[in-house]
C-alpha cells in the first residue's frame, strides 16, 4: 500500500513538473513564451491581437477559463495579477474588446474602473473619444494597465493632445486634486467645472467658455466678436446696457436662440466654429424678431428687436468694420 502511495506521489510530481516546464521554457503550443518562460517586450500592448488570433496559446498556461491555470496569473483583476503591477480585465477578455473590456462605454458606475463623472456628456460630442483626453493611456497601452504594488488601480492619466491647447493659454492640462481642466480650446481656455458634480447651464453660463473678443478669434478661438461701430465693440456695448422695457441686464440669450444650437458643441477639438454664430440669432425666447446677417452683399447687417421698440421697432444696423 505504501509503495502505491509513493508511486502516486511520484506520478503527481512528474505531471506537475511537466506542466510547469510547459510554461517555464519555450513551448511549441505557446510560441510567445521564450526559453526562460517570459513573454516578449511590450506584451501588455501586443497580447490582445495574438490572443484573439490563437486563444490556445493563452489557455496552455493560464487555464481554459483564463483565471490562472498552472501559472496562477489570470487574465482578470485579482490580487495575483496586481502583485505583478497590472490591473487586468473586469469581464471575459475573449468576449470584450477595447475600453469596454473593463469599463462601460462610456464609464457609468461609481467605483473604479467604471467611474462615470462627466464621461457620458463628453462622449456624446461629435469627434470625441477616449483618446481625446487620455492620449497615450487608453486601450492597449502599458500605462493604463499598470496598477500599484499593493493592487490598487492606476487611473488612465488625463493627457491632452497639443491640438486641444487654447490659443493664448500658457499651459493646459487636468488638475486631479480639484477635478478641473484648464487651458483647453473646448472650454475657451477657462477653468472647467469639476469633473464630478460640475455643470454648465447652456442658457446662462455662456461666459464660462467664451471671452469678450477684441478681434475675430482673439484672444481665444471662440471669443465673441462681430465688429465695431465708431471704434466701440458692439458686443461689449450691448452687454453693458439694460433691456429698456425691464431694466434688466442684456444677456447672450436675449439675442442668441439656444434652440438653434444643435451645432454648438460639434468640432470642439478644432479652432473653427462648428456653425456660424449668426445662425443662432433670433426666434424662440430671444428679443430679436428678425435678423439679417452682414455679408459681402449686406455689409452692415441689421436686426429688429423689442429692445428698440421705443424707436418704432425699426431695424437697427449691426455694422462690421
Amino acid at each position: 500500500m505504501q509503495s502505491r502511495i509513493s508511486w502516486l506521489k511520484m506520478a503527481s510530481l512528474t505531471v506537475a513538473a511537466a506542466a510547469l516546464a510547459a510554461c517555464s521554457g519555450a513551448n511549441d503550443s505557446a510560441p510567445m513564451v521564450d526559453s526562460n518562460g517570459k513573454h516578449p517586450a511590450n506584451w501588455v500592448k501586443a497580447h490582445g491581437a495574438i490572443a484573439n488570433a490563437s486563444p490556445a496559446q493563452c489557455t496552455q498556461c493560464h487555464g481554459e477559463d483564463l483565471t490562472g491555470g498552472i501559472t496562477r496569473v489570470g487574465c482578470f483583476s485579482t490580487p495575483q495579477t496586481a502583485q505583478f503591477g497590472f490591473v487586468c480585465h473586469a469581464t471575459n477578455p475573449v468576449a470584450a474588446a477595447g475600453c469596454d473590456s473593463c469599463h462601460s462605454t462610456p464609464p457609468a458606475g461609481a467605483a473604479a474602473p467604471n467611474r462615470s463623472g462627466l464621461h457620458t456628456l463628453h462622449l456624446q460630442l461629435l469627434g470625441t473619444n477616449c483618446a481625446s483626453c487620455h492620449t497615450g493611456a487608453g486601450f492597449g497601452t502599458d500605462n493604463h494597465a499598470k496598477a500599484t504594488a499593493t493592487g490598487g488601480i492606476a487611473g488612465a492619466t488625463v493627457n491632452f493632445p497639443a491640438s486641444l491647447k487654447a490659443k493664448t493659454a500658457p499651459s493646459f492640462g487636468y488638475d486631479a486634486a480639484n477635478g478641473t481642466c484648464s487651458g483647453v480650446i473646448c472650454h475657451g481656455g477657462k477653468n472647467t467645472p469639476k469633473w464630478y458634480g460640475g455643470s454648465i447651464d447652456l442658457a446662462t453660463d455662456c461666459v464660462s467658455c467664451h471671452d469678450q473678443g477684441t478681434a475675430a478669434q482673439t484672444p481665444q478661438y471662440n471669443s465673441y466678436f462681430s465688429g465695431t461701430y465708431n471704434g466701440a465693440n458692439l458686443h461689449e456695448i450691448h452687454l453693458h446696457l439694460l433691456v429698456p422695457n425691464t431694466s434688466t441686464p442684456i444677456v447672450c440669450t436675449d439675442c442668441h436662440n439656444t434652440a438653434s444650437l444643435a451645432s454648438h458643441f460639434t468640432s470642439l477639438a478644432t479652432p473653427a466654429f462648428g456653425a456660424e454664430p449668426s445662425t443662432t440669432i433670433g426666434g424662440g425666447s430671444t428679443k430679436i424678431t428678425s435678423y439679417t446677417a452682414y455679408t459681402a452683399v449686406v455689409p452692415s447687417g441689421s436686426c429688429t428687436s423689442t429692445c428698440h421698440a421705443a424707436n418704432g421697432n425699426n431695424p437697427r444696423n449691426w455694422i462690421n468694420n
